[in-house]
């Protein structure tokens, strides 16, 4: 009991230190507070204004496709071609709504994005991609990837030039230029999935809120088409494969059946036995192809039913709109924030003072 006593006032002892040392060097901690408040306040008014836009929609599924559906990601699952039945067919399994957000990560994607038109708050039209080009930034300056540029870079840059049309054709070759900017792209948007409810969520930020907005606009766009491209890619093959043959078939029966016509039309006053055998030949020719036609019609018809069936249809929950409100920055918090850093700091330095200062002296005369 008496050892633990004296471990406790030992402890109490020194906590007491530690607060007589914070208090003694108060108004130190008050000087770099209040020097960190200040470059809080010039952080907060120098970062950039950011707008951010946002619209919510959730596929919408037919009810047989509803009925097979388990969970909260059954509808979606259903509309991406999973059945999650366990007697579902494998090969209606195109895309999971899992990858629904992974989609806008490829850089094809992207590529494909930036080539698209906007309005700038002028009214004058120009691409993304010229937007990101006329948005210079002097703090993305790279010195290294400059001085190699306009070093080594000139000696290999007419024979990459020279091998780009042979090496890298048939494949996605992203260019310097582009990859920057397919990256710096990125950075504006994000395509959230909530698996529990099944919707989607696209949110994008911009200095600009009138583009934050036509941001999100173009990216749910061509969202949306690649959902549906990928959704209804196989029924639209088994579409086109069905009207080539139906088409090929219309064809032949055509010339059968004016085979068939010119047969009768000049063989009318002639009813012998071999007349007769030819003509019931002719005859269940033709209603042979008849057969096939009329089963190739009616699978041409379905795929067309299919394909309608299963296109998607998006419904929006949250339709975007133009933000009146910045998003970023918040002032408050990042003056809050250098505040709270500048009390730290300055309680640390004076904790770390002495014991610093005699472990430096044992140094020096070790």
């Amino acid at each position: 009991m008496t050892e633990n006593n004296n471990l406790y006032e030992e402890d109490q002892i020194d906590i007491i230190a530690l607060f007589k040392k914070v208090w003694l060097g108060r108004k130190l901690i008050i000087k770099v507070t209040a020097l960190f408040f200040v470059i809080g306040c010039i952080v907060a008014l120098l970062s950039p204004v950011i707008y951010t836009s946002q619209t919510t929609f959730i596929p919408q599924v037919s009810e047989d496709q509803m009925s097979t559906s388990k969970g909260g990601l059954g509808s979606l699952a259903s509309l991406a071609g999973i059945n999650l039945n366990q007697g579902a067919s494998a090969s209606d399994s195109y895309l999971s709504p899992m990858l629904y957000s992974k989609l806008a990560e490829a850089e094809e994607f992207a590529l494909n994005i930036i080539n698209e038109e906007i309005i700038n708050s002028n009214g004058n039209k120009l691409t993304i991609k010229e937007y990101l080009l006329s948005d210079k930034n002097l703090f993305n300056f790279n010195p290294i990837g400059f001085i190699k540029k306009y070093t080594i870079g000139l000696f290999f840059n007419n024979e990459t030039e020279k091998n780009n049309s042979d090496v890298f054709r048939g494949f996605n070759f992203l260019s310097e230029e582009d990859f920057s900017l397919v990256k710096k792209f990125k950075e504006k948007f994000t395509i959230e999935l909530n698996e529990k409810e099944g919707f989607l969520k696209v949110v994008a930020s911009d200095k600009n809120a009138f583009i934050s907005t036509q941001l999100v606009k173009i990216i749910t766009k061509n969202l949306q088409s690649k959902i549906i491209k990928l959704r209804t890619n196989k029924i639209k093959e088994r579409l086109e494969y069905s009207k080539k043959q139906y088409e090929l078939k219309q064809a032949e029966f055509d010339l059968l059946q004016k085979k068939l016509a010119e047969f009768k039309d000049s063989n009318k006053n002639i009813s012998t036995a071999r007349f007769m055998s030819e003509l019931q030949k002719i005859e269940s020719e033709y209603q042979l192809q008849q057969n096939i036609l009329m089963s190739l019609a009616s699978e041409f018809n379905n795929n067309k039913i299919k394909l309608n069936k299963d296109t998607p249809i998006f419904s929006v929950i949250d339709e975007v709109s133009v933000p009146n409100q910045r998003s970023e920055p918040k002032r408050s918090l990042i003056v809050l924030t250098y505040m709270f850093l500048g009390v730290t700091v300055s309680i640390t330095y004076l904790l770390a003072k002495e014991p610093l200062n005699k472990l430096i002296k044992n140094i020096k005369e070790a």
